[in-house]
């Protein structure tokens, strides 16, 4: 391989982890998320706190 071609398939893996990188923060989110509106809902049910 030449010094271009492995630089590329440098950037490319460096590409591919930060993708499933983005990813998985992103689902993580998600579900975070999820879970945040059914712990509000919960509380708005029970009349706790602020959201009596």
């Amino acid at each position: 391989m030449t010094t271009i071609e492995r630089a590329i398939n440098s950037i490319d893996m460096k590409s591919r982890t930060a993708s499933r990188g983005v990813r998985i923060a992103i689902a993580f989110g998600m579900v975070a998320a999820g879970y945040g509106a059914i712990v509000v809902e919960a509380l708005r049910a029970g009349g706790v706190g602020v959201f009596a």
